[in-house]
């Protein structure tokens, strides 16, 4: 497949349940592939502290020296005014990068807000967003990236920390016929893909995370390998442990196939005893 080389990696929980030999085999895994782009859906260090930033930051230097680099900030990055650090180390908290050569157009949104759970986009972002996408409406791949769920993900737990704004991006989604969004945050890796009735859709993809053992169920550490071209679309997860990957979804010519490499909660409830009785 053309078009363009994504590797999403997110929730690298430096401080906290990171592991050095993830990290190290999702940096060799880049060094392989060299893809267009890795873009980080937040949650780069644990505790907003600038020893943290500090820390993961030769990690991410080397990466920036592979390929091109676009991170948003997460919860976790905003806790203690930590946004101050994220920009003076990682990067601004939303950007936009226009990758020529690869007709494709990639929107970085901060959903952060200090010491809060839950996310929020805002009236100015939603404006930054609009502006953009207007501008490059006729590229032919087009990519968001955030941190918080726009939509709950499964077996994630029930915790209410999706964005309040939801619904607004869910439009600009369909609006301006954007082909991914890509998310972390609950460190489940998942996919949701929306039809719209012109004919164009949007893939909503999630990423475990992918450098710390903080897993839900028997999922393990992965990061997301996404090929994007016109709106056909494959993505593997890749296990940070052991490089093995798994095809999580593959989109040709508006048909979906969909592989779910790990069971849900409804799949646990279905299969109970409790609905015998």
């Amino acid at each position: 497949m053309a078009g363009i080389e994504i590797i999403q990696i997110s929730d690298l929980h430096f401080g906290s349940g990171f592991k050095d030999d993830y990290i190290k085999n999702v940096i060799k895994y880049i060094k392989l592939c060299n893809p267009d782009v890795v873009i980080c859906t937040g949650d780069v260090i644990h505790k907003g502290r600038i020893v943290q930033y500090k820390g993961i930051l030769p990690y991410i230097n080397e990466i920036k020296g592979i390929t091109r680099f676009l991170a948003v900030p997460g919860n976790h990055d905003a806790k203690n005014s930590g946004l101050i650090f994220f920009e003076k180390l990682i990067g601004p908290r939303r950007s936009y990068m226009h990758i020529e050569e690869k007709n494709s157009i990639l929107i970085g949104l901060c959903s952060a807000r200090d010491d809060m759970a839950e996310g929020e986009i805002g009236d100015e972002q939603l404006d930054y967003c609009g502006r953009y996408l207007n501008a490059y409406k006729n590229l032919e791949n087009k990519v968001l990236a955030l941190h918080h769920h726009l939509i709950p993900v499964p077996m994630s737990g029930q915790k209410f920390t999706t964005v309040r704004d939801a619904g607004e991006l869910l439009e600009f989604a369909q609006y301006f016929e954007v082909d991914l969004v890509l998310m972390g945050h609950r460190h489940v890796p998942h996919a949701y893909v929306i039809d719209w009735e012109d004919n164009s859709s949007t893939t909503f993809l999630y990423c475990g995370t992918s450098t710390s053992n903080k897993v839900r169920s028997d999922d393990y550490p992965c990061f997301n390998h996404i090929f994007l071209d016109e709106g056909n679309l494959e993505v593997f997860i890749v296990n940070s442990t052991n490089l093995e990957k798994s095809l999580l979804l593959e989109r040709q010519e508006h048909h979906t196939k969909f592989i779910r490499p790990r069971k849900t909660r409804i799949d646990h409830l279905l299969a109970s005893k409790v609905w015998d009785e």
